[in-house]
């Protein structure tokens, strides 16, 4: 069951009965070459619903149903597909002959009423011819070289824009850049509330000559969002830590006149949930809780081992425990000192979001923990 981009959809009917795989589809071209892999490696799989709401963009739904009905042409293109980049790049014509042999498509695009999906799947098991009685064939996929971390970051000095002070004003919510000549003259300010866009303005004004240097600024103004995100302390270049006492930031040459001159207080960022704590939160209430991610369910779905932290770093340093917990998580959830693809298997993830039942939760902030503290036994 391909659910298109009806997340809900998934959760709910992925335990049915004669229900094999079910997940979403974001593209139509890597996304339906993942479905087409994972589809024909499994002869059993006879029928491939497709429901649930289509991209006007992307159209993916339509793509595939064109892949079904009229393959591909010679450069791997869909015929008929008007999706975006309908081509599946990393298939061979084999697979994508094989697939259309094995698996009939089914169009019930836009259908998102569960009772009339239900008796979909129904009917479609009453008649499934049974496995698939072709020799399979080779269902590998995409082929990466792989690179190694790290690298020579050029000295700042050499970069002829300048250099940049970050900061992270409590006051206002606001992350704050000061942008300084090579010789100390002040020259630019940027405010904002999130690390992407301004990442963006400082190309836009042509700030940035080193490619080295946009790196090392995605990656501090991604921690002071962080830190503006879960009541963290920033200073550039170092290590995020928990909240003291603090005052208007010291790098703010301009507070406003209703905020000069007092002082904050910010209460201390907690450690995550222990174990007894998770168990002890009530279907839909509020969790907060570190996890070693075991297992890549679904693009949108990761199950992990529940981690303690240490007593006396604990925001450093971790300690596995005997619970697993499983978390799902989508579009609206927020990524912070990340970004979705490094929700992979071994990262450390603090996840903030609702239990939705026992050793479940649906993930509303995923900060990413990987580089910044560790597990151990």
């Amino acid at each position: 069951m391909c659910a298109l981009t009806s997340e809900k959809l998934v959760s709910q009917l992925s335990k049915h009965p004669g229900v094999a795989i079910a997940g979403i589809v974001q593209t139509a071209n890597l996304g339906i070459e993942r479905i087409l892999l994972n589809l024909i490696s499994n002869s059993s799989v006879r029928f491939l619903l497709v429901c649930g709401r289509d991209s006007p963009v992307f159209q993916q739904g339509q793509s595939i149903l064109a892949l079904a009905e009229n393959g591909v042409d010679e450069n791997r293109t869909i015929v008929g597909g008007e999706g975006y980049q309908p081509v599946l790049r990393n298939l061979t014509q084999e697979q994508v002959d094989r697939f259309r042999r094995q698996v009939q498509v089914l169009d019930s695009m836009g259908l998102e009423d569960l009772a009339s999906l239900t008796r979909r799947i129904e009917e479609l098991r009453s008649i499934s011819p049974g496995p698939f009685v072709e020799a399979p064939v080779e269902a590998a996929g995409e082929s990466f070289v792989e690179i190694k971390p790290g690298g020579r970051r050029e000295p700042l000095v050499y970069d002829p824009k300048g250099y940049f002070v970050i900061s992270a004003d409590r006051v206002a919510g606001e992350l704050v850049v000061l942008h300084y000549l090579p010789d100390n003259t002040p020259a630019h300010e940027m405010r904002g509330r999130s690390a992407g866009p301004m990442m963006l303005g400082l190309i836009r004004e042509g700030l940035v000559s080193q490619l080295s240097h946009a790196a090392y600024l995605g990656e501090e103004l991604a921690k002071a969002q962080a830190a503006l995100t879960l009541g963290l302390e920033y200073k550039q270049d170092l290590p995020l830590r928990p909240a003291t006492q603090v005052s208007a930031p010291e790098t703010s040459p301009r507070p406003s006149a209703a905020t000069e001159g007092t002082a904050q207080t910010m209460s201390s960022i907690t450690p995550p949930m222990t174990s007894e704590e998770f168990v002890s939160v009530l279907e839909g209430g509020k969790v907060d809780v570190a996890i070693r991610v075991s297992e890549i369910d679904l693009p949108t779905r990761f199950r992990g081992t529940l981690l303690k932290a240490d007593e006396a770093k604990p925001f450093e340093i971790y300690h596995k425990t005997a619970s697993e917990v499983v978390v799902g998580w989508g579009p609206a959830t927020k990524v912070v000192m990340g970004v979705a693809g490094d929700v992979v298997k071994d990262a450390i993830v603090r996840v903030r979001g609702t239990k939705a039942k026992p050793g479940e939760v649906e993930g509303e902030v995923l900060v990413i923990l990987t580089k910044a503290a560790r597990v151990e036994d």
